[in-house]
């Protein structure tokens, strides 16, 4: 009787602390709940690995794909949550995210289309547009000379997407450091976090629709030569050649070495170079400007903490398990 009285003590014990930790363990975990490294183990091994060579194979066509993946990542998660929403198309009742100002000119949704046709090939039904996103951006940083992180997986695609609420979400090229710091705490990211994940404008391209603010009628006068005055102006001179008045649409690359994810990009916006307001803006700020000039002597610095604020954005918003749906085709709801 005491035997079995100690045998039912130790295993409630031991039970006990397999919950404690199992729970410990959920707790410390980077990942939001429903995603994990190893989800497509058994459903789809070789998932990774084709994201992987239709990334390698756009990038070695135009390394500028890896900005563009980038902010694919950025401008789902950003709205929503990390759901695959702003790769769905409009409808005839509906403006999807991919019509809203502040995604003027987002690239690669063709491409995803692509790696999804051939995911869909081998692996019917299972990989989601979302995680989609969320590969494509790890391997493109990595490929252009950026840091690594893990990606965990999971997620299930939206069948929603609404062109307002990219615009009431996602920070507009003109915001000042304010502006920025309130548009990121609302994701629970700090200031600290938004100057870091401004890094990915080290790599990649952008269109002059972005950069005019900078250049022109900065105070709002109606006057083509009122630049900003916290730009460099030969700069400005040198922008303006790329993105003549009124002009939208030119592209120009969005730092000195926008194929190579590198911290360049820190030190153009010291050097009063930075293309964009929300650029320029870092350092008029002295926690961002003290944040910038770390980051601009301290290259595996903001790698590492680039690569932590990117896992941290893989797990907004996410849709699993029975939430969602698997979309046969990005664009298009099932």
């Amino acid at each position: 009787m005491a035997s079995t009285r100690a045998f039912s003590t130790s295993w409630l014990l031991f039970t006990s602390s397999v919950v404690i930790f199992a729970t410990l363990c959920a707790a410390i975990s980077p990942y939001a709940p429903g995603l994990s490294e190893d989800f497509y183990a058994k459903s789809c091994p070789q998932a990774a690995e084709i994201v992987e060579h239709y990334v390698t194979k756009y990038l070695k066509k135009d390394s500028t794909f890896a900005g563009a993946f980038n902010r694919l990542q950025f401008h789902d998660c950003w709205v929503g949550g990390c759901d695959g929403s702003v790769l769905l198309n409009s409808t005839a009742t509906n403006s999807a995210e991919r019509e809203a100002h502040v995604n003027f000119g987002l690239r690669g949704i063709k491409e995803v289309d692509e790696i999804k046709a051939a995911l869909e090939y081998h692996c019917p039904g299972v990989v989601s547009c979302a995680d989609i996103l969320i590969i494509a951006a790890r391997d493109a940083t990595v490929k252009a000379g950026g840091p690594w992180w893990p990606v965990a997986l999971g997620r299930k695609d939206a069948s929603e997407s609404v062109d307002l609420l990219a615009d009431a979400n996602l920070p507009f090229p003109v915001f000042p450091f304010p502006l920025l710091v309130q548009n990121f705490a609302r994701k629970n990211f700090s200031a600290r976090e938004m100057v870091v994940l401004s890094g990915a404008h080290t790599i990649g391209q952008t269109h002059c629709n972005g950069v005019l603010p900078h250049l022109y009628n900065f105070t709002g006068g109606n006057n083509a030569t009122d630049i900003d005055p916290a730009m460099n102006k030969g700069f400005a001179t040198f922008l303006k050649k790329l993105c003549p008045q009124g002009n939208r649409t030119n592209t120009l690359f969005l730092d000195s070495t926008a194929g190579k994810f590198d911290n360049a990009y820190y030190k153009n916006v010291l050097a009063h170079k930075g293309i964009f307001i929300t650029d320029s803006t870092l350092i008029t700020n002295s926690l961002g400007k003290k944040l910038v000039t770390s980051f601009a002597k301290a290259k595996s610095t903001f790698f590492k903490e680039f690569a932590d604020g990117m896992v941290k954005m893989g797990n907004l918003g996410v849709l699993t398990g029975s939430q969602g749906e698997i979309r046969k085709q990005c664009q298009f709801v099932n």
